[in-house]
């Protein structure tokens, strides 16, 4: 990852955790939650991309998981959902992904796999009710720049509660700039 992307990253990881208290897990927040958003622990759902032939992963999913493990590292009490089939090789993007996530010192106890998923559609379809049945206060959502908007609108679709956005910039700058203002703001906005 380049130094401009680290930054982008991180400044992105560290607006969210502040917004929603995330540096202070053990501290109450001096006011009322962010537009009424509670991020006492919500789900972090990194969207999956497809695979290569042989069942690796390309570039940009392995830089969306890495964006998602620096979110889920500022919000130790929250699950990860890592969502996508689409196999190649007999693996799908799911199953990479945690498997990067385990590489990493990930917890596998943190880890929701949701490997049915073909679409974006689909990815919140099937993610939302998994989030629900983790208990969580609603979804922070790992993607893409290029990708954001339209996964963003999928999740409000299928009813989830959106907390806020995080995205990796793969577009050209103008579309990355525009998306990275629209995370930073998410946990302060309406979504979807």
């Amino acid at each position: 990852m380049t130094r401009r992307l680290k930054f982008g990253v991180a400044a992105v990881v560290l607006a969210v955790a502040v917004a929603c208290g995330g540096f202070a897990p053990g501290v109450a927040a001096a006011g009322p939650p962010v537009a009424g958003k509670d991020f006492s622990k919500p789900a972090i759902v990194i969207l999956g991309y497809g695979l290569k032939p042989d069942g690796s992963m390309r570039t940009i999913l392995y830089h969306r998981v890495l964006t998602g493990l620096a979110i889920a590292q500022a919000f130790p009490q929250s699950p990860v959902i890592v969502t996508g089939g689409n196999p190649q090789n007999g693996r799908t993007e799911a199953s990479a992904m945690r498997n990067l996530l385990l590489t990493l010192g990930f917890p596998a106890n943190r880890i929701i796999v949701e490997d049915k998923a073909n679409s974006t559609v689909q990815n919140a379809q099937f993610s939302v009710p998994l989030a629900k049945a983790a208990g969580t206060s609603g979804i922070i959502l790992v993607t893409s720049s290029t990708h954001q908007g339209r996964a963003d609108q999928n999740f409000a679709d299928a009813g989830g509660n959106m907390l806020a956005t995080v995205s990796f910039p793969d577009g050209n700058p103008s579309v990355n700039i525009a998306q990275f203002v629209r995370d930073v703001l998410s946990p302060m906005t309406a979504i979807g």
